[in-house]
């Protein structure tokens, strides 16, 4: 022990001797183990560790598979969901649930929140454990056990924010979609599924509409104990060729399960891994410059090592040190890595696009440190151990006897070195292609011609309880709804437009508000439908038919003009257009290509089952909107007059041209709504903040590479430095000789930069190689991305080669500063 004690000790004082070395070490380690810890953590929590739910290995979602298209949704039919919910043996429970923003009235307020709707089997599935109360009531798996559900359930963070506290909500009643609901069960603060949710609602025990080519609900079901995933699935292919025998929309379907860890972070599981080799990549670079360190330490006490062995000391003492001294260097360097992963971490998830499941559960654990501990001792063994080797084959009496000013290094330490750094400048290279050609992405999206004007435009969504939506909840869709539905639905819909048009007008009346439209659908804001539709003579909307699709929206009239969006031919929507005259509609430019090519679609009639079935006549076409986001090309898109199809109409964007600060003018808005119109729930942003929400996953992959180039052009130039100068310093006799044989400094400083030029340029070549390879993978992530495009490796080819030329500037300069007298003198 007091051996031990005592090697410490003098490993302490020897690195405190090697400050510079010693510091640059940590900086180094810290860098890498910071950003290594930061982003694992994130990986480590959304997606390694299981879910936090009871049994959460016997959980499953549902997707369905369409076979000739070769893709999945992870979303059923309605009587696809009923048909297996009853014939499936291997469930336990099962439940179906949808999840959106939704507003309610809860403790005399109306509310904007993330709402949960779900049948009453969701708490059994999930395995929930109310804090207060109980989960829904369990009837049983029949098609009409719960037709009339009225029970809710909330988050305890909603329960204190709303009522007071946990207890005080239980009984209470919230009002959803004009219906009043109990509050029975309060679930715990680290429950959220779906999303985010902060209220679930009750649903009757089969979906609302059972059409199997309406995929509606998500399904989750958990499987009795000892069901393994294959046993599972042979089971949902043996109900899916069921299924496709006796109905025909099932034919080109198959139902299939997953986890439901996997249905919840597969998304996003390549996008993490991409980030997790990026910051593998900076270790690796880390390494280099470590082993650049060691080496150039190792040559500078390689006299001392050699007296020391000359005097007796055994390999096994002097291993002995180097190894505390990797403790050490470990410990400190781990100690400041992680006071860089905290705040690093916090970044991220600050940065984080909202579809990162999880989020709530990263943090900083002793796992994470643990494994920073191990990558930090790993990091310095290894490149510890080159220069430890190196110095047991140096002969101590050569190596006592070698001039200390014309160094000891041998070619092969000169060639390890500049291989590292080709190593070095690839990597960095690689890095350095992959956040330019995301910049430039970037920079060519905000470009994009969004086909409407985002300037000075604001968007309320809206939320209410919908009177012709209760009236059509009659009618299920089995045939043309009967004169009594219809009656219903129309007087309700004439009243639900008014109550809108009323708001509107309030709108308008706000001193600022140049105009107000409204839409159900707006681009950029995650709302609105999609459906299939039938071109009269040409296709039927009949069970099993292959149709075209397109986004559907209802706008009110001068929607078009208040967003800026042209009318290409036809007529726009009147007001004319109620709900006695004809259905009538406007089509998207790439909705005439996709089924009126080369023909007039004025006058055309479609068909599609977005509420009530019938013949809708085309009468103008509009020209494109990119719906999702800059990125995206547009969708096809339907655009119907809001009359007469009031269904949508408390479900509204309601999108405000302003005369003033589009910021200032949200905050406005949203009072003068709050004060006048307090039953409707509402939530505004800018049209600017909404596209740039949609940006926000690109931005946090452009953001992250970004970083990471920076890092590795920082550290690879410190690389190039230490090389260079230790280089330079090395060969000092060798410059003085020049100079004394009439070379002129000129031609030392190009010696100097042209050698670690070169070497750069043998990395930019190996570096392009790697990053063509990466590019090729990485299309598959970030959507078409070129494998070769010559500006972005142009661009970083010559910003490593600037790096590489100021990293060796000083150096070059010492070089040719050399006088040549006082070396030669000194030796």
């Amino acid at each position: 022990m007091l051996n031990l004690l005592r090697d410490l000790k003098l490993a302490a004082r020897q690195l405190r001797r090697s400050g510079m070395f010693t510091a640059a070490v940590i900086v180094t380690l810290a860098l890498g183990i910071g950003l290594n810890a930061a982003i694992f953590t994130m990986v480590d929590c959304v997606l390694l560790r299981p879910l936090g739910y009871h049994d959460a290995d016997r959980i499953y979602g549902l997707n369905t598979r369409f076979l000739d298209e070769g893709r999945a949704i992870p979303r059923l039919g309605g009587d696809d969901y009923v048909d297996v919910a009853r014939l499936a043996r291997s469930f336990e429970y099962s439940a179906y649930y949808s999840a959106y923003p939704d507003g309610l009235e809860a403790g005399g307020r109306t509310l904007y929140t993330d709402i949960a709707t779900a049948s009453p089997e969701f708490g059994q599935v999930m395995g929930m454990e109310p804090v207060a109360g109980r989960v829904f009531h369990v009837i049983g798996h029949g098609r009409d056990e719960v037709k009339d559900p009225d029970e809710a359930m909330v988050s305890s963070a909603f329960a204190r924010e709303n009522f007071g506290g946990v207890t005080e909500a239980l009984g209470k009643t919230l009002k959803f979609n004009d219906r009043l609901r109990t509050i029975v069960g309060v679930l715990p603060d680290g429950f959220s599924f779906p999303g985010k949710t902060q209220v679930w609602i009750e649903m009757p025990s089969q979906p609302g509409t059972p059409a199997r080519s309406a995929y509606n609900q998500h399904v989750v079901v958990k499987v009795k104990p000892g069901v393994t995933a294959d046993a599972l699935n042979a089971e949902m292919a043996t109900l899916s060729r069921q299924l496709g025998a006796a109905y025909a929309e099932d034919k080109q379907k198959a139902l299939e399960a997953v986890s439901l860890q996997e249905q919840i972070v597969g998304k996003i599981r390549p996008v993490l891994r991409l980030l997790m080799a990026a910051v593998v990549v900076i270790l690796l670079i880390v390494c280099a410059n470590i082993t650049h360190l060691q080496l150039v330490r190792a040559t500078r006490l390689l006299r001392e090592v050699t007296i020391r062995t000359a005097l007796g000391a055994s390999r096994m003492a002097l291993a002995r040190r180097a190894g505390l001294e990797v403790v050490l260097l470990a410990v400190i360097g781990c100690a400041t890595g992680v006071m860089v992963a905290w705040p690093a971490l916090r970044l991220l998830i600050r940065m984080a696009p909202p579809e990162i499941p999880r989020l709530a559960d990263v943090h900083l654990n002793l796992d994470v440190i643990a494994f920073s501990f191990l990558v930090s001792v790993v990091a310095m063994a290894v490149t510890a151990l080159l220069p430890l080797w190196r110095s047991w084959q140096v002969d101590p009496a050569s190596a006592m006897k070698q001039d200390a000013s014309r160094g000891t290094q041998s070619r092969g330490s000169g060639r390890l070195r500049q291989a590292l750094i080709v190593g070095e400048v690839a990597l960095t290279l690689m890095l350095s292609v992959a956040a330019t050609l995301l910049v430039r992405q970037l920079i060519a999206e905000s470009r994009q011609d969004l086909g409407f004007s985002p300037e000075k435009l604001v968007a309320l969504d809206t939320r209410a309880a919908s009177r012709a939506g209760a009236a059509l909840a009659n009618y299920k869709g089995d045939g043309p709804p009967s004169a009594e539905v219809m009656a219903s639905f129309r007087k309700a819909g004439v009243a639900d437009v008014a109550a809108f048009h009323a708001l509107l007008d309030g709108i308008r009346a706000v001193p600022g508000v140049a105009s107000a439209e409204a839409i159900y659908g707006a681009p950029m804001m995650d709302a609105g439908s999609n459906v299939g539709y039938a071109v009269r003579g040409v296709s039927s909307f009949t069970p099993g038919a292959n149709l075209p699709n397109a986004n559907i929206a209802a706008m009110t009239p001068g929607y078009l003009r208040t967003m800026g969006i042209p009318l290409l031919k036809g007529r726009d929507i009147a007001e004319a257009d109620g709900p006695e005259a004809e259905n009538v509609l406007l089509i998207s430019e790439s909705m005439a290509r996709q089924s009126f090519a080369g023909v007039d679609p004025i006058g055309k009639q479609i068909m599609c089952g977005w509420d009530l079935l019938g013949w809708w006549t085309i009468v103008g076409v509009v020209g494109d909107v990119r719906q999702d986001s800059p990125g995206k090309p547009p969708t096809p898109t339907i655009y119907t007059p809001l009359a007469q199809h009031p269904v949508a109409a408390q479900n509204m964007q309601v999108m405000v041209r302003t005369r003033a600060d589009a910021g200032a003018m949200t905050a406005t808005l949203q009072a003068m709504m709050k004060m006048r119109f307090p039953e409707v729930a509402v939530k505004g942003t800018t049209m600017r903040e909404a596209v740039g929400e949609t940006e926000r996953a690109q931005h946090f992959r452009t953001l992250l590479f970004g970083s990471f180039a920076g890092v590795s052009i920082l550290l690879a130039m410190t690389g190039m430095f230490g090389v260079t100068a230790y280089t330079v310093a090395e060969r000092r006799f060798e410059f003085a000789l020049r100079f004394a044989l009439g070379a002129q400094r000129g031609q030392v400083v190009g010696m100097v930069m042209g050698r670690t030029l070169a070497v750069a340029a043998i990395g930019v070549v190996g570096g392009v190689a790697l990053s063509f390879a990466a590019m090729r993978g990485a299309s598959a992530l970030f959507g078409a991305m070129p494998a070769f495009d010559a500006v972005s490796y142009g661009i970083a080819a010559a910003g490593v080669l600037l790096i590489a030329l100021a990293a060796t500037v000083q150096p070059a300069w010492r070089a040719a500063t050399v006088e040549p007298m006082r070396v030669l003198r000194d030796e």
